[in-house]
């Protein structure tokens, strides 16, 4: 299996996704190609190619197709409510390994890990915040922005295989989301089962560790190894040179908002010690101060620009314990007061 034919080679080293992740949107379609290839071909796709699950697309331009398609179809959570529709074997090795997994906790885990088999320049990431765990979803490519549909899709995706695989009563606690709010909250709430909270610093299934390791099923052990083999052939090589800033603020991103970012924290995380990570980003030129003010300065800029967010839920979004905090050191980063930011614009 070390030989891979060129249909199943590794995704290159810029974000990029299998052509699989399109299946649902082109099956939606299926009475009506024509629209959705012109949608296709909008975004530098070509619809014959793309029609192999194999196939590598750019995140980017799946990114687009998707929220196009929403428009499209007159449906804003329609990312959403194709998420409900998917089958374990849609998702390739990723949904089987769940499928395959005895506990929660355990598929949680391996599908997690096996994620980068579809996707790359993407980080799915289970955490304990108090007494609650989460399981979050984010892309973390600087210059690409995740967007509502992709979100959408992926968390209610990951709701219903949990419910295929292990309890079809389950449902979260909270679902939270990066993006302004939907027009159609209620709907995604009636999806998810669960209170749906905008403007978050991820996109996350926040639930009760009640149930994560009742033994649903044996696990085929010989199986698995099999299912994970394939997982590793179509796996990334470059995330194991991934620079130490970037593990970083993949982990920043994570909990901002839900727990504290700070040395200890992230360190232990990562499992360094606090002053070797403190070393090894100086190496670098950055530090852990410079990596989460940028990224809550970045994010800020994103949510100000959408008048849908009021200053209190960009503030709870970027960790501030208030907007007078926020407020404080928004202007500290600009010069300028929030309101008066959002007003220019």
């Amino acid at each position: 299996m070390s030989d891979l034919p060129p249909r199943t080679r590794p995704l290159p080293e810029i974000p990029s996704l299998r052509a699989s992740a399109l299946a649902p949107v082109l099956a939606h379609f299926a009475e009506e190609t024509g629209r959705i290839e012109t949608v296709l071909h909008r975004h530098g796709l070509d619809p014959a190619r793309v029609r192999d699950p194999y196939e590598v697309i750019p995140l980017p331009a799946y990114l687009q197709v998707f929220e196009d398609a929403a428009e499209l179809a007159g449906d804003p959570v329609l990312g959403a409510r194709l998420g409900q529709r998917i089958q374990p074997a849609d998702l390739g090795p990723t949904g089987l390994l769940l499928l395959q997994s005895g506990t929660i906790r355990r598929g949680l885990e391996r599908f997690a890990g096996a994620l980068s088999a579809l996707q790359s320049a993407t980080d799915m990431q289970i955490t304990r915040t108090g007494a609650l765990l989460s399981i979050s979803y984010h892309i973390r490519a600087p210059r690409v922005r995740p967007l509502p549909q992709d979100s959408e899709f992926s968390l209610s995706t990951l709701a219903r295989m949990i419910r295929i695989a292990f309890d079809p009563r389950w449902q979260p606690l909270e679902v939270h989301f990066e993006h302004a709010p939907s027009r159609r909250a209620d709907l995604l709430e009636r999806i998810f089962r669960a209170p749906v909270r905008f403007g978050q610093s991820s996109a996350r299934l926040v639930f009760a560790p009640e149930g994560l390791d009742h033994q649903h099923r044996a696990e085929d052990a010989g199986l698995i190894r099999v299912i994970e083999r394939h997982v590793a052939d179509l796996g990334l090589e470059q995330d194991a040179d991934q620079a130490l800033a970037d593990r970083v603020l993949s982990v920043v991103v994570r909990n901002l908002g839900q727990r504290a970012v700070d040395l200890p924290g992230i360190a232990g995380e990562l499992g360094m010690a606090p002053r070797s990570l403190q070393r090894g980003l100086a190496a670098e030129g950055t530090s852990l101060r410079a990596i989460v003010q940028g990224h809550r300065r970045q994010i800020a800029e994103t949510y100000l620009a959408d008048p849908r967010l009021s200053l209190k839920q960009v503030a709870q979004a970027l960790g501030y314990s208030d907007g007078t905090v926020f407020w404080r050191a928004y202007q500290g980063w600009t010069g300028e007061a929030p309101s008066r930011r959002r007003q220019g614009r």
